[in-house]
């Protein structure tokens, strides 16, 4: 069995399995509406697979918005039901890096935030911030933008017992001189709300440039604060708090923020809601837009989003499950990723 199909197979189990460690025995309204939701969610996903980039957005996320209807009935513990999106884009005649989405009273993506833990969002957010931030879309940056992306992260441990990671740099986002370094690496810094307080030790090799041409840097960062108790568990849990694994055992990542400012990004699930709820919208009320977009002959970007919406597909899922199970379902990377 395939990543993908294993996935499936999880979230159909959940049907009848979730109940007991979930608020679903609470009332009928709540599993019925589990139920109907979570089969809408897989048919949407279904048809996702079948149609062109032209509609996919709609089904990715419409599915997404049944799934998040269904992890809402399950986990939110008051008023678990919505009837709105909860979400407006801006101005969607903009270029698409520029588009940006914000907060439109309390609907689906605040309910599904709630559920989940996720952070949320302050302010218009853009479409080129969203895509930076999605560790699975490294490496196909969006044209138009040049937002950093996720960068790479290796837990351990000092001596005394404080956090010490190695976090590792695509060539290109670090430069200039030996003694600039430092500084020029804390610039970059800023962007990660997950290496605030970290400090490059003043030691040999502290920074390292990349070892051939398309490396990457590779950079030790301490965080001396706050006094730690020197536990395993202590800096487990920090690392699980600013980088945790994610979708594979021993993947860990520094995302950036969406906003700035060092607010933390919302996670995988919700930034992959926003930016899919931008696409529907461009799909569904901009349709020459979107079809412009898309054309392979003429739109830099369209080779790009075929990329994010193919991906989305199996990553949807696995992060539903996720958020379904309030932890990670891990998996093993398969070799050539």
């Amino acid at each position: 069995m395939d990543d993908t199909s294993l996935i499936w197979y999880a979230l159909r189990s959940r049907r009848s399995t979730l109940a007991g460690r979930s608020k679903l025995g609470e009332s009928a309204a709540r599993r019925q509406t589990f139920a109907a939701a979570m089969g809408q969610f897989e048919e949407q996903m279904t048809a996702a697979k079948v149609v062109t980039s032209a509609t996919r957005p709609l089904n990715l996320y419409y599915g997404l918005a049944q799934a998040g209807m269904a992890i809402a009935a399950a986990h939110v513990p008051d008023q678990w039901s919505f009837s709105s999106h909860g979400l407006k884009v801006v101005d969607p005649q903009v270029d698409l890096p520029d588009i940006q989405v914000r907060l439109d009273g309390d609907g689906a993506f605040q309910r599904v935030t709630s559920a989940t833990g996720s952070p949320g969002i302050t302010a218009p957010v853009s479409v080129s911030a969203l895509w930076a931030s999605l560790p699975d879309l490294i490496g196909v940056l969006l044209p138009g933008s040049a937002r950093p992306g996720p960068v790479y992260l290796s837990p351990g441990r000092t001596s005394s017992g404080t956090p010490r990671a190695t976090v590792f740099l695509d060539e290109d986002m670090l430069s200039g001189e030996s003694a600039d370094l430092p500084k020029r690496f804390y610039e970059l810094a800023a962007h990660y709300p997950g290496a605030k307080d970290g400090q490059v030790p003043v030691e040999p090799r502290a920074i390292q440039a990349p070892p051939r041409r398309g490396g990457r840097w590779a950079i030790t960062l301490e965080w001396l604060q706050p006094p730690w108790d020197r536990s395993d568990d202590e800096i487990d849990r920090f690392f699980d708090e600013i980088a945790p694994e994610y979708l594979y055992r021993d993947e860990r990542l520094l995302r950036p923020s969406v906003e700035g400012n060092g607010i933390a990004p919302p996670s995988p699930l919700m930034t992959w809601w926003l930016l899919l709820y931008c696409f529907s919208i461009l799909a569904r009320y901009q349709p020459r837009k979107w079809a412009a977009l898309l054309d392979l002959d003429k739109s830099k970007c369209a080779v790009h989003i075929q990329y994010a919406l193919e991906t989305a597909l199996s990553v949807v899922p696995h992060l539903v499950l996720d958020a379904l199970d309030g932890e990670p379902t891990l998996l093993n990377k398969p070799l050539g990723i």
